[in-house]
């Protein structure tokens, strides 16, 4: 699996001549000059309105060209800006990931860029959400480069399933991938007696495990809700805990 996290960048929404645009792509274009004339797949993150920021976490598309003083993004259907009816001019920060190309006459999606965290020009209405979206992509990018004891190999694998299940928004399957990870995790330490010559550290660890299980166990495919913020709250912990178990798998710090 390759983590896709390219660009990230604040740009002004306008509409002009009859038509959504994302105005002034230069620092787009000058990293990434390829992208002249291909159309951009990526995400409308959020947007700054009344003195506050609004989150909207839509997918986007956009055809970058040249046209007249500074590069443009045309943006295309279904159009995020257009169906929210996003009052214009609007500065709004996103995330680019792809690029369509013709190749071997077959439209295909290539990623921009893999295994970065590349930020671009952001505006100070969105340090919180910049800040948000680096630290998750980098924990990705961390598990992405672990090297995994053969125990722990599976579960890494499922992880980094659910890591991308829940960049597409679906809460539902991440919290289900988290579990399996929990379980196996839960399986693993019913075996260990102390951690670093400590039982109660063994203890606590077990009661954590079995914790954030039983938590994760709320929503999903069983009864109750699951929202973004405690489906990312399971996700970040499973992360760390498969993460430390690792290491003491590793460490040999276990009895």
């Amino acid at each position: 699996m390759k983590i896709r996290m390219p660009y990230l960048f604040t740009v002004e929404a306008r509409y002009e001549d009859g038509k959504y645009i994302l105005y002034n792509l230069s620092n787009l274009l000058s990293k990434f000059p390829f992208l002249e004339g291909k159309t951009i797949t990526g995400k409308l993150i959020s947007t700054y309105i009344d003195g506050r920021v609004k989150r909207i976490d839509k997918e986007i598309r956009f055809e970058l060209s040249r046209g007249g003083t500074y590069p443009l993004g045309t943006i295309l259907e279904p159009n995020p800006v257009k169906n929210i009816g996003l009052p214009l001019p609007s500065h709004v920060l996103i995330i680019a990931y792809f690029y369509e190309e013709m190749f071997e006459q077959e439209k295909k999606t290539f990623p921009i860029a893999e295994d970065m965290l590349i930020k671009g020009s952001t505006l100070s209405y969105f340090e919180d959400e910049v800040k948000r979206i680096l630290k998750e992509e980098e924990a990705g990018i961390i598990l992405e480069g672990t090297i995994f004891c053969r125990e722990l190999e599976k579960s890494s694998l499922t992880l980094k399933k659910a890591f991308l299940s829940f960049e597409q928004e679906n809460f539902v399957h991440t919290k289900t991938l988290c579990r399996r990870v929990l379980e196996e995790i839960k399986r693993i330490i019913s075996r260990w007696k102390m951690i670093d010559n400590s039982e109660s550290l063994c203890d606590k660890l077990r009661s954590i495990v079995n914790s954030l299980y039983s938590f994760a166990s709320i929503g999903g495919p069983h009864e109750g809700v699951t929202t973004r913020e405690e489906t990312e709250l399971i996700l970040k912990n499973t992360t760390s805990l498969i993460l430390y178990v690792n290491s003491l798998l590793k460490n040999q710090r276990v009895k």
